[in-house]
């Protein structure tokens, strides 16, 4: 006698838009009481309902999906039930990769109830036309939408989840800017600074002295129940006010505040995605007039005219040779490389140096200076390169035996990822393998038109094409990896070469080197002292050749010695 399934069902709902006030709509409620009801008549467990409303079904990335999804792989549930096709998403590939592949896979039944799908029948046959019927519709339905936010536009109305800084929703017409008193005081400010010739570091320097909220703080501190929840309410005071140099020019260049609205400065991807990117300024539609202005046109032209015109000829600036290898050892962001400098009699001098670009972005709020001498870092290399090159002539044995102990363990996290990668990679494409002979047989066997075949074939096709340059790339990644034994033997063989170098240039610096870390200063005996770590192609980070583990700058001026850079102040 054969054994009845006890199944653990998962009703799955989701509403593709957003509710007009806080909890579930009654769509959803619909939903819900449809399929609990058919569940419970049948003699079913409920064993969780995972609801995602607000949420296009032309993607998968939706939060109680995915929950959903883990609870499958802990084997908490073995029946899925939607009210239909469509809920679970409108997607037809990846709506037929989870109903067709994925869910009996994974020992799942997947009822779509109002569209009559049971993956336990075999009379599912409409599925995929059903899948591609949906999937039409969301196309048709982003066209409509488009458009008619295009007429809105061309007669000024405003469209966006919240307003601009400096501006409040007209409560009489949802659609409109009207002035927002006290945000707008905080334009004014930045207009009249940068009027007055203040970069954008300095104007940055008053708002946070001032203690000023930031756009995003602005916005929580009005709605903190719909704004920025996540960010600032267990934030540090410092947060609220943390102005960046990209955000007071975001300001300074937004023609919002001369009364006009653009539009179109950047584009959805497709309509299956919420991934955007920005047009060229041609590009943009810009509708004048549409609202109130908070900065007067002559302030504007001024300040626009001082910031996108050359006050000086540019300086002529010896190319930096440590160009994206610099990085800060505290925030892991590249390091800036100042000009050179003039001296008050016009006299020019080489003193240039690195410092941390998230701090010239958020001053002392996110990182430190960390400043270091560009000569410094550059005798420092030199300095190393040489040394290594010069062992690596007279003692590759000891050399080689040194690497050994450090090369292999730097490289297993990524080791692990790629090998990981590399096997659902090529799951998938066995699966896209099936799913194309699949779709052969249905059109052979005249249960499949030929414009559905072809359409299907060739998206089933290009996906195919684009994942077999990715697995041969992560498979030769993997066969790399398997030679890591080799890359003491080649790094020795690569630096060798350079056992004379008098001078570094670019090419050699990213021959040899993956990156620089420069931590921040200390004070070690009322003396300055800084630390700097070297990472090699190949072998990573490595001690010095006199047995230090990092290499370090003392003082501001420096002379070479020892692998270090040693100073009397």
């Amino acid at each position: 006698m054969e054994q009845q399934v006890i199944y653990n069902a998962a009703i799955y709902c989701r509403l593709s838009r957003d509710d007009l006030s806080t909890g579930e709509s009654s769509s959803i409620q619909t939903q819900k009481a449809l399929l609990t009801k058919y569940v419970t008549e049948n003699g079913w467990r409920v064993a969780g309902c995972y609801v995602d409303d607000g949420y296009s079904g032309t993607n998968y990335n939706r939060p109680d999906f995915e929950r959903m999804i883990e609870d499958i792989e802990d084997g908490k549930i073995n029946l899925v039930i939607t009210k239909d096709l469509s809920r679970l998403g409108r997607d037809y590939i990846k709506t037929g990769y989870y109903s067709e592949i994925w869910f009996p896979e994974n020992g799942v039944r997947y009822i779509a109830l109002n569209d009559g799908i049971d993956s336990l029948k075999s009379d599912n046959d409409i599925a995929p036309f059903k899948n591609i019927l949906n999937e039409m519709y969301a196309k048709d339905l982003s066209k409509k939408i488009k458009s008619a936010f295009r007429v809105k536009f061309a007669r000024g109305d405003y469209h966006g989840a919240f307003p601009h800084f400096g501006y409040a929703k007209d409560p009489n017409n949802n659609c409109k800017l009207i002035i927002d008193a006290e945000s707008a005081e905080t334009v004014r400010l930045i207009f009249d600074l940068a009027k007055q010739g203040y970069g954008a570091a300095r104007i940055r320097t008053v708002l946070i002295d001032r203690k000023l909220p930031t756009p995003a703080a602005y916005l929580y501190k009005r709605n903190p129940e719909k704004w920025y929840t996540k960010k600032f309410q267990n934030a540090a005071p410092y947060e609220f006010y943390a102005w960046s140099t990209g955000m007071v020019d975001r300001i300074r260049d937004d023609e919002i505040y001369i009364g006009n609205t653009i539009h179109y400065r950047e584009i959805s991807v497709s309509y299956k995605t919420k991934n955007r990117y920005w047009q060229p300024r041609d590009k943009w539609w810009r509708v004048e007039n549409t609202h109130e202005p908070i900065i007067d046109i002559d302030t504007w032209n001024l300040v626009q005219r001082r910031y996108h015109q050359k006050a000086r000829p540019a300086r002529k600036n010896p190319p930096n040779i440590f160009q994206r290898i610099v990085l800060c050892a505290d925030c892991q962001k590249l390091m800036w490389l100042t000009p050179r400098q003039y001296s008050p009699k016009g006299e020019l001098t080489e003193r240039r140096y690195f410092h941390c670009g998230t701090y010239r972005q958020h001053s002392k709020l996110k990182c430190s200076m960390h400043n270091a001498s560009y000569a410094a870092v550059q005798a420092i290399v030199l300095n190393d390169i040489r040394e290594y090159a010069r062992l690596a002539m007279e003692s590759p044995e000891e050399l080689l035996a040194r690497l050994t102990e450090t090369e292999n363990r730097q490289k297993q996290a990524a080791h692990e990822q790629a090998q990981k990668d590399y096997t659902n990679g090529v799951k998938r494409l066995g699966e896209l393998e099936n799913l194309l002979r699949r779709l052969f047989e249905e059109n052979v066997a005249g249960r499949m038109s030929n414009e559905n075949y072809e359409a299907m074939f060739s998206l089933y096709q290009a996906e195919q094409q684009s994942l077999k340059p990715q697995l041969e790339m992560l498979s030769v990644q993997l066969a790399a990896y398997g030679e890591d034994q080799n890359n003491g033997q080649k790094w020795i063989a690569l630096i060798a070469k350079y056992a004379d170098l008098q001078e570094l240039d670019a090419p050699i610096v990213n021959e040899l080197c993956e990156k620089i870390l420069i931590h921040q200063h200390e004070k070690v005996n009322r003396k300055r002292v800084q630390k700097i770590e070297i990472f090699y192609r190949f072998v990573g980070k490595l001690p010095t050749v006199n047995g230090e583990v990092e290499h370090e700058i003392h003082g501001s001026r420096h002379l070479c010695a020892n692998n270090a850079i040693a100073v009397n102040k």
